[in-house]
């Protein structure tokens, strides 16, 4: 059995998708364009968001 991650920080978040820096993860945070929670300081990025905002889903 195969486990997947289903959250990311937002720097992990960038590498996926390219981003030189996280001010996009973040600003794509903000704008709803793909979701997170916050769990103390930090972002969780929801990974299944990222694969529909990529277009993998």
């Amino acid at each position: 059995m195969t486990t997947r991650a289903l959250t990311a920080k937002p720097a992990q978040v960038a590498e996926m998708l390219g981003y030189k820096d996280m001010k996009s993860v973040y600003r794509l945070i903000r704008t709803g364009k793909i979701r997170a929670r916050k769990v103390g300081n930090t972002f969780l990025v929801i990974l299944t968001s990222v694969r529909e905002f990529a277009g993998e889903e």
